[in-house]
């Protein structure tokens, strides 16, 4: 049966960045195994929930745009996350489960 989780997270990058460490441009790339990383702290802190988390690889930052991870708790529960990336200067995006 799956467990309902409502998991909403705002990402600024002084709290936890998740751009390569190029300045702002096209050539911006979200940085993959940190938002995983931040995908998983959420679940753990929000809904008690360990996963693994598998986002994809070299996401151009474009503002408005939006991709999808996947996230799989132990016991074999499988989300699907929404990230949506909204400033890439200031490196802001969200995240939720849909």
């Amino acid at each position: 049966m799956r467990k309902p989780v409502a998991v909403v997270l705002t990402l600024p990058l002084l709290a936890a960045p998740l751009l390569a460490t190029v300045p702002a441009s096209a050539a911006s790339v979200v940085k993959e195994a940190k938002l995983e990383r931040n995908i998983k702290k959420g679940f753990k802190q929000k809904a008690n929930i360990r996963v693994t988390v598998n986002c994809p690889s070299n996401v151009t930052w474009v503002n408005g745009k939006r991709f999808y991870c996947t996230a799989r708790s132990t016991s074999g529960t499988k989300y699907r996350v929404q990230v949506r990336l909204r400033n890439e200067s200031t490196g802001y995006l969200t995240w939720k489960v849909v």
